[in-house]
């Protein structure tokens, strides 16, 4: 028998060790850095809870919140968990049917804040440690905690939301109205990346791509598993810097490459024309951060025209920011009178006064609404319609009297939560149940689509006629006189 000499194995143990202490160190490395994208993520929920139980319209109870939170990570987990029924886990077969009773009951637990945060920390690290899906046991804590926020917060209301640090990056560029990019709108249609719309005179549209092209390429990376934000980032960038796309096109051998220099692209929220009879026609598509200084600009260029009266257009206007509201409500409304008021959970009331550029207080106005108009489209028609500054026309808006909050976290995500209630002039308010409008019509053709051109067809715009005919025979101010025509006397609820 051999003996090993010690100069054998002195090197042998030297190796040994070092291989054991590398494998130590980078599991150690691995623990640590886990612990703390844990430790991150975990501190993100605990400030995202901390905001909505401050911050929200009404008192909500820690138990709902983990409720909901829990609720959320399972969802993410396995299509089969519903929340709903518990009957439903007995169908699971194994460790997750285990798992999602363990959840389940967590989640119906009686707990109080800091035992709710516990209580989550505690289920967090069950799903890490137990849960596999599809063989694989690997799941982040950044997807698990965001899925229990969204969860969270998806409890509260239809309105209130969880952004992801993408998505709240996207939400500040539509309310910007503008970015640095090419001018296409870009979505995933079977399966491929496909031009939906572009704007006109934008690089894209000069390059000559046409709706429907699809990108198989963007600066030489494959489209193929890229994500819709993926490609957004790909394609926008700073202005005068280039970017190549791989255009393939239907009836096309072979794909095209495009080299397009990127340009400040600016989303127009308002567009305007000239009708007959000297009517001007100004439609607001979302209420951006510089709505009210392009609705100023129009409805002067209208007015050096010669228009002589105006139809304002908020059919299928979603909303957005509601200084932009006010601030459009300030060019038809005397200075200093009150357009809305919020009230929050505490009973706290915030007024929104009309400013100092009212240039049109006297100009004929006739609003088009319908059930698409919502939120800040809602505060500037409630305004206008208390005031008796302009007939209503249309059909009955969406009913969203709901103000929200966007509340950035930490990591870069966000909340959109629901932080008060407001209310018109006369102090009504239109949760749930819209604004009715002095002229109910119930039809409409609206507006074709077309790549940044609006189009009205008139004669089928029953709507439009409507407001048109009103204008005409000078009937617009009657129909705004469904209260006193005295100065308005708001209830002592909203003026204090």
């Amino acid at each position: 028998m051999k003996v090993l000499s010690r100069k054998t194995i002195l090197p042998a143990v030297m190796m040994f060790t070092l291989a054991t202490s590398v494998i130590f160190m980078s599991a150690l490395i691995n623990k640590l850095e886990a612990d703390a994208d844990r430790s991150r993520e975990l501190k993100v929920f605990e400030e995202a809870i901390t905001v909505v139980r401050l911050k929200y319209v009404e008192d909500v109870q820690p138990r709902e919140l983990i409720n909901g939170a829990i609720k959320g990570m399972m969802g993410s987990l396995d299509p089969r968990s519903d929340f709903a029924a518990s009957d439903k886990y007995e169908e699971i077969a194994g460790a997750k049917g285990i798992l999602m009773r363990r959840l389940m009951g967590a989640a119906e637990a009686d707990v109080d804040n800091h035992e709710g945060l516990r209580l989550f920390e505690e289920a967090l690290a069950t799903v890490r440690k137990n849960y596999a899906a599809d063989g694989t046991a690997n799941i982040r804590s950044r997807d698990l905690v965001y899925s229990a926020i969204q969860g969270m917060v998806g409890s509260l209301d239809p309105h209130s939301e969880f952004m992801t640090p993408e998505q709240y990056k996207e939400m500040r560029v539509d309310a910007k109205g503008e970015f640095g990019g090419i001018g296409v709108k870009l979505d995933i249609r079977g399966e491929m990346l496909t031009v939906v719309d572009l704007i006109d005179g934008t690089p894209a549209f000069r390059a000559g791509i046409k709706e429907g092209d699809r990108i198989a390429k963007i600066n030489d990376k494959s489209t193929e598993n890229m994500t819709l934000q993926e490609a957004i980032d790909e394609t926008r960038g700073m202005p005068s810097t280039m970017v190549k796309l791989t255009i393939f096109r239907a009836g096309w051998k072979e794909t095209k490459d495009l080299v397009i220099r990127r340009e400040q692209i600016r989303i127009d929220s308002v567009e305007s024309a000239t009708l007959g009879g000297r009517i001007g026609y100004i439609k607001i598509r979302q209420f951006q951060e510089q709505t009210a200084s392009e609705f100023s600009a129009a409805l002067s260029g209208l007015v050096q025209e010669g228009v002589k009266s105006l139809i304002l257009d908020l059919r299928n206007n979603p909303g957005g920011l509601l200084h932009s509201a006010v601030d459009v409500a300030s060019q038809f409304i005397p200075s200093g009178k009150l357009v809305v008021y919020t009230q929050n959970r505490s009973g706290k009331k915030k007024e929104y006064r009309s400013g100092k550029n009212a240039l049109y207080t006297s100009i004929p106005l006739v609003v088009l609404v319908d059930k698409g108009s919502a939120s800040a489209s809602e505060i500037l028609t409630g305004a206008l319609k208390d005031w008796h500054r302009a007939a209503i026309v249309g059909t009955a808006t969406y009913g969203k009297g709901s103000v929200q909050t966007v509340v950035p976290l930490e990591d870069g995500s966000a909340l959109r939560i629901t932080t008060a209630r407001y209310y018109t002039p006369r102090g009504t308010s239109i949760q749930s149940t819209g604004i009715t409008p002095d002229v109910v019509v119930k039809s409409a053709l609206g507006e074709k689509k077309g790549p940044g051109a609006m189009i009205i067809e008139q004669k089928e715009d029953i709507q439009l006629q409507k407001a048109m005919n009103l204008l005409r025979t000078g009937t617009s101010g009657n129909c705004s006189s469904a209260h006193s025509r005295n100065e308005l006397q708001a209830p002592s609820t909203s003026l204090l």
